[in-house]
Parts: structure tokens; C-alpha cells; sequence
């Protein structure tokens, strides 16, 4: 048994080499066949529950999250700011909408910005999307915000505000709608007719 241990997680050379010199060559073959099958099957077993368990741990260890994010946040902004120089064809610091659509308008960089789960449907859509401050021209920081905030699916977050902010607006428009009752009664009260 201990030779079998020693054959399958250790050294099998010397259980292997006195078999062949003391009683027979044929025991060669069933040491290399229990080396090539019994011990590479129960070390790769054993290799992959040892990394499997070394992901689980690092995938919930907070100063590895915080590195990987931290890293991925700086990958983005080098790809923007590349992304930035290619789109800004004068040099001004900032892209108007006609840099803009002249860029969005190269099929390789709509499937670059697609790989990167930013779909360009609407050009125009789209830098209004990113253009925040409403000024006309983008600038490196709005380009990497606004990509941030439009990549994938829409989070659960932004679902809430826009559920919140639409509960607001309907409050609003219920305002709306009482006070032009009263101002329509007030109005017929006085005999204006309103159209």
C-alpha cells in the first residue's frame, strides 16, 4: 500500500525499478500504466480542487475585488482616452457632433464599441447620451463617464431612479391637471369660455 502511495503522489522510479531488477521486466508496463492513469487522474483531481477552492477564496476577497475593479477602471480610461484621440481629429481637447459622426461612421469602431456592450443605434442619440452639460463638445472625462454609465444592461439602480423619478413626474402632472380644474372652473364662473 505504501508503495502504491509512493507510486501515485511521489517518486515511482525506485518501487518501479525494483520490481523490474528483482522480478520481472514486465512490471515496467504496469508502473508506467498506473503512473499515466491512476496518478495523473488523481493528482488533476487533486490540482483542481486545490485551484477551485483558490478562485472561490480570491473571488470573495475584498482587497482582490477592489485591485480587479481598480484595474479594470484604469484599463477603461486608457481605451477611451484612445478612443478620444482617434475621434478627435483637430486636436481642440474636445469632440463636436460632426467629429463625432464622422468617427461613429467607420464600421470597425462601431464593432469595437459594440465588443465593449455600447450598441450605437442612433449616432446623434448617442452623443447627446454623452454629452451631459448640453454644450455641444465632448470632452475626454464626459467620453469616459458616459461610456461607463451606457455599457451593458441596465442596472437595477438605474431602474430604480427612473422608477422614482417617474412616480415624481406623475405627481407633478396630477398638480398640473387639479390646478387647471379650478382654473377652468374660476373661468366659467366668470363666464369665460375656454377652448
Amino acid at each position: 500500500m505504501l508503495t502504491l502511495f509512493e507510486m501515485t503522489l511521489g517518486n515511482w522510479m525506485p518501487p518501479c525499478r525494483a520490481l523490474v531488477e528483482n522480478v520481472s521486466e514486465w512490471w515496467m508496463l504496469f508502473s508506467l500504466a498506473h503512473k499515466l492513469v491512476i496518478g495523473f487522474s488523481v493528482l488533476a483531481v487533486m490540482n483542481s480542487v486545490f485551484i477551485q477552492e483558490t478562485f472561490r477564496v480570491a473571488a470573495i476577497d475584498d482587497k482582490i475585488m477592489i485591485m480587479s475593479k481598480e484595474r479594470a477602471r484604469k484599463t477603461h480610461i486608457k481605451k477611451m482616452a484612445r478612443l478620444f484621440g482617434h475621434m478627435d481629429n483637430t486636436g481642440k481637447g474636445f469632440i463636436d457632433i460632426h467629429e463625432f459622426m464622422n468617427a461613429i461612421a467607420d464600421s470597425g469602431l462601431r464593432t469595437w464599441l459594440s465588443s465593449m456592450e455600447v450598441e450605437v443605434r442612433d449616432t446623434f442619440q448617442l452623443f447627446q447620451l454623452l454629452d451631459v452639460d448640453r454644450d455641444g463638445q465632448i470632452t475626454v472625462q464626459d467620453l469616459v463617464d458616459g461610456i461607463s454609465r451606457l455599457k451593458g444592461t441596465a442596472k437595477s439602480y438605474d431602474m430604480v431612479y427612473l422608477e422614482n423619478l417617474n412616480i415624481k413626474l406623475m405627481k407633478d402632472v396630477q398638480l398640473v391637471q387639479k390646478e387647471l380644474k379650478r382654473i377652468s372652473a374660476t373661468a366659467r364662473a366668470h363666464g369665460v369660455q375656454i377652448v
